[in-house]
């Protein structure tokens, strides 16, 4: 409660103006640094926490920080302060484009250090003991790009810790988002994690441990050495507390939140929702809540309501159960900001107003696309995009073969774009409910592949992709034994390729030599490889242009590839430190690592190289592609004899053959088992 409580302080007296994703990084620092020295006085600064997903840098310090409220400067030539006894300022330096913070009556923990930045829009970052009598420290962050606005740049703070927000984060893109998916999934158990990382049945007491919290929240890439340590956030949604209605129940977050179908389940009858790429607020975790108000019967007795029980089902996916005589009537609406979950019955659905905004479809945008998997099946890609004139509100379920698409706030649908649809899709249905309800149903066939809803942030352009196979019923001429072939490689497989970095982000960079162009080199030189026996590639990106590591995911998901390889090259602050590693997330990735990492190997004593190893890590683009997924870091271009080395045509060359050979090899493997 005392956490509660200072939350709800620092927002109201400090950050009422700031976004909820900042209030998330406030309660991720209350959380994380509550263990600091309670009193008032100098603090020392330990170190900084890198969330590349977010872009948040985390000050880690001892000592409880004194501050009063924040000052807006008057003008931008201005410096932005926070006052206190550790006043903390911020502006900005030209010649090159530079911000600063400036930390009072504080001390470094130790010497200078040097961060360099990856998939950032600042270059470096730099940490010192600015000034003594008094104590400043002063936390410099050099732009990537000398033209680059300094204006999004804020800096957060309460008593227990110290963060900077620095770009925008990942709800600011234009791109569709998948919202909902029912690709298959088989760790859908119904089960939710205990303390130590198990799955249990029984309810679960939260741990309170600071530490444990901290290793909860980020996931430690490797064990390297400390300068090396990159901690990210888990997920793309973060559910930070829930609001209870007279008729349901809210679940509020912050982020892109997207929904798997729900599962059904008899003794007790219970309804199970996941928030895919999800993590749950701890205080959050195994609670259970009564749906709606509670009711009295006749002899006085309160009435048996259904229960909604949330948990942290596995490290990033959270599960809601609803549980109770009317479990499977309930509805998920999602809100037209996409940020909270409304969970009530069918019947209170209908006939409540959702929001006050109404909407309409104002455009239909529709189109087919059929490929031809074998000579017996294909393909068949139906999507619908809808354009509305107002933010929808929604539910999507899938029900006795039919996908529903719920719109709970359009009031119409022009006719003409009504019969345009039935016209492209004879079997999809209108069926108007109460007040200014409008339902689409989509028919599932029986070779139904994957059905998935994407939408733009702003929630005026909603898609419904369904992808279907088809057998080809044209008969096939009669081919002799003598003329049977193997099926070509090229009809079994499909590889995306992912070239590290580009455009505007640069990567890792040491005297001019920048890490994007190495990887694209070397990925070009993987594709023509693959190419050349008959694989079918993708790149993520053909040339140097900036890609966004969601836009990447997005790529390699809608492709659906056997395998998806990221190209890296590697760098620390220890010039020292050289070597080649191989990164995996998911446990369908292991084999696939081992294999391409053993091709590698085979090459370390002629490069002179070290062995760092296979590594369990959470890059983004490898814990978010659907496919088994690999990072492979070639080398450290902080280390002058191994930049020298991967800068030639030679080197990459090998490169590149050695990370085909293993993919070929993984593909062979994974086509026998098929077979068996």
């Amino acid at each position: 409660m005392q956490v509660i409580n200072l939350i709800k302080h620092i927002y109201i007296n400090y950050f009422k103006a700031l976004t909820l994703p900042l209030l998330r990084a406030i309660l991720i620092l209350t959380l994380i640094f509550s263990v600091n020295v309670s009193f008032a006085g100098e603090i020392k600064i330990k170190d900084l926490k890198f969330d590349n997903s977010d872009n948040v840098v985390f000050v880690e310090s001892d000592g409880l920080i004194d501050l009063k409220k924040p000052i807006a400067p008057e003008n931008e030539a201005e410096e932005e302060k926070i006052t206190g006894f550790n006043e903390i300022k911020k502006g900005f330096l030209k010649e090159p484009n530079r911000a600063y913070v400036d930390i009072y009556n504080a001390s470094m923990d130790g010497a200078t250090r040097n961060y360099e930045l990856k998939n950032s829009i600042f270059k470096t970052i730099r940490m010192s003991q600015f000034q003594t009598n008094p104590n400043i420290v002063r936390i410099v962050f050099t732009y990537a790009d000398e033209n680059a606005k300094t204006g999004d740049f804020q800096v957060i703070a309460n008593d227990k810790a110290i963060a900077v927000r620095y770009s925008k984060t990942l709800n600011k893109t234009s791109k569709h988002q998948i919202i909902y998916s029912n690709t298959q999934d088989k760790d859908r158990t119904v089960f939710f994690q205990n303390a130590s990382g198990a799955l249990m049945t029984e309810p679960i007491v939260p741990v309170n441990d600071v530490k444990d919290e901290l290793s909860r929240m980020f996931e430690k890439n490797n064990e390297r050495m400390a300068q090396e340590i990159e901690y990210k956030l888990q997920s793309k949604f973060y559910i930070n507390s829930i609001a209870q209605s007279s008729d349901g129940i809210t679940i509020k977050g912050t982020g892109f939140l997207s929904l798997k179908p729900a599962i059904f389940l008899d003794n007790p009858d219970r309804m199970v929702i996941d928030f895919d790429d999800t993590v749950l607020a701890r205080n959050l975790r195994n609670k259970s809540f009564t749906i709606g108000t509670p009711e009295i019967n006749t002899d006085g007795t309160v009435k048996t309501k259904e229960t909604l029980r949330l948990g942290q089902n596995s490290t990033n996916v959270a599960r809601i159960v609803i549980q109770g005589a009317d479990a499977k009537n309930y509805r998920a609406v999602i809100s037209p900001d996409l940020q909270n979950v409304y969970i009530a019955k069918r019947s209170d659905v209908i006939n409540t107003k959702i929001t006050e905004t109404l909407s309409v479809i104002k455009s239909l945008t529709l189109s087919q696309d059929e490929i031809e998997e074998t000579k017996k099946e294909k393909i068949k890609t139906t999507s619908i995009e809808f354009c509305l004139t107002e933010p929808a509100a929604f539910s999507v379920f899938e029900e006795n073969k039919n996908l529903y698409l719920d719109l709970n706030n359009v009031s119409s649908v022009q006719d003409n774009m009504m019969e345009e649809l039935k016209k492209f899709s004879p079997d999809v249905k209108n069926v108007r409910l109460a007040l200014d309800k409008t339902r689409l149903v989509f028919p599932l066939g029986e070779n139904n592949l994957n059905v998935q809803v994407k939408i733009t942030p702003d929630a005026k352009n909603l898609i419904t992709i369904i992808k279907q196979k088809e057998e080809i019923k044209e008969e096939e001429p009669v081919i002799s034994k003598a003329e049977k072939k193997e099926p070509s490689i090229s009809n079994l497989y499909k590889v995306v390729i992912d070239p590290g970095h580009g455009g505007t982000d640069v990567g890792a960079t040491r005297e001019g030599i920048y890490e994007k162009n190495i990887t694209l080199s070397i990925a070009k030189m993987v594709e023509k490889n693959l190419s050349s026996k008959g694989v079918q590639t993708t790149m993520t990106m053909e040339k140097d242009k900036t890609v966004s590591l969601q836009e990447r995911c997005d790529i390699s998901n809608e492709t659906r590839p056997d395998v998806f390889v990221s190209v890296h090259v590697n760098s620390s602050v220890n010039d020292a430190i050289y070597g080649v590693e191989t990164h995996w997330w998911k446990q369908d990735s292991i084999k696939y690592a081992e294999i391409v990492h053993s091709h590698l190997q085979k090459n370390f004593n002629k490069w002179k190289t070290k062995d760092r190893g296979l590594f369990k890590s959470q890059f983004y683009v490898i814990n978010h592609t659907e496919a088994p997924a690999i990072l492979v870091e070639i080398g450290f271009i902080s280390n002058t004899n191994e930049r020298e080395a991967i800068i030639t045509e030679k080197r990459q060359s090998e490169i590149a053959k050695a990370i085909s050979n293993g993919i070929m090899e993984y593909l062979k493997t994974k086509g026998k088992e098929k077979k068996e």
